[in-house]
């Protein structure tokens, strides 16, 4: 699972599926490369490892308009989907639609 790093449960945004850490992340193993080689590194046949990506969003309420970058404070999830109906997640098709 190589997924849900970030979410609307930090209460800041965040990348949902970092390939590599990103230097501003405060959580340096909260990404693809290091999950991978962590399970690796510690024993694992890497012909057996199925990496699991997202195809859908997370989104955010931003606690200031003005501030939207990563890391900026947010006070929950953003709008909910019209098909999803669950706020701060948005289905691929839903993205689609918003874009």
């Amino acid at each position: 699972m190589c997924y849900d790093y970030h979410g609307q449960w930090d209460k800041k945004t965040g990348h949902v599926a970092p390939m590599y850490v990103h230097p501003e992340d405060w959580e340096k193993t909260f990404n693809v490369n290091f999950t991978i080689n962590y399970w690796i590194e510690n024993g694992a046949d890497p012909r057996k490892l199925v990496l699991g990506m997202p195809t859908y969003g997370q989104s955010f309420s931003l606690a200031e308009r003005n501030n939207n970058g990563l890391n900026s404070q947010t006070y929950g999830g953003g709008e909910a989907g019209e098909e999803t109906r669950a706020r701060g997640f948005l289905s691929y098709y839903e993205v689609l639609i918003k874009s």
